[in-house]
């Protein structure tokens, strides 16, 4: 064995790039989710890659075919290599590149969108929002809404005006052509 040869390549696998060439999402309690990266004329075995968090707090996010990733293969192994997503590509551009937003875009055309140079943040979707909340949610702050709006349970309101169509509906009112009797009376006023 030539040691010099056997010790170039594995200094070169210490560190790879490549483009996801399989994902294998894994099986719950049966196998962990791992892709094969495809680095040159090499197509690597099932690699495990890089989450965000893998602890009591954990993150899915899986990486797709053709993204470009980084392998660290710790000694050279490539048998022992992680997949280290993401780089950008020319076809796989960042959804901005304003330094003051965090962003993520996803296949559907949704953003997230936080602006913290300017604190907003944007959530556009093509579809909806659902939120489960048995402890309920609360609201600090002023809420435009446009659209129709649907619910179920009760209403409460404390403090404040209730108008519909620029009149006053609220505990307040007032209604005009009172007459004493079984007559109704006019719309508030």
């Amino acid at each position: 064995m030539n040691n010099v040869a056997e010790l170039l390549r594995l200094i070169q696998n210490l560190i790879r790039f490549g483009a996801i060439a399989e994902v294998d999402h894994g099986a719950a309690g049966e196998r962990l989710p791992t892709v094969r990266v495809r680095s040159g004329d090499l197509l690597t075995g099932w690699l495990p890659w890089a989450g965000g968090r893998a602890g009591t707090t954990r993150d899915w996010n899986p990486p797709t075919v053709g993204e470009q990733v980084m392998i660290l293969s710790p000694g050279g192994d490539l048998a022992n290599g992680v997949a280290m997503p993401s780089l950008f590509q020319f076809s796989a551009q960042p959804p901005t590149n304003d330094p003051g937003k965090i962003s993520r875009a996803f296949p559907d055309s949704a953003l997230f969108e936080y602006d913290h140079a300017n604190s907003v943040l944007r959530i556009n979707l093509p579809g909806s929002i659902e939120i489960t909340a048995p402890g309920g949610t609360q609201w600090v702050g002023g809420i435009q809404h446009k659209g129709d709006m649907q619910r179920e349970g009760s209403y409460s309101q404390q403090g404040g005006t209730h108008t519909h169509n620029g009149k006053n509906t609220g505990s307040d009112h007032k209604h005009g052509g009172i007459q004493p009797g079984p007559a109704n009376t006019g719309e508030p006023i």
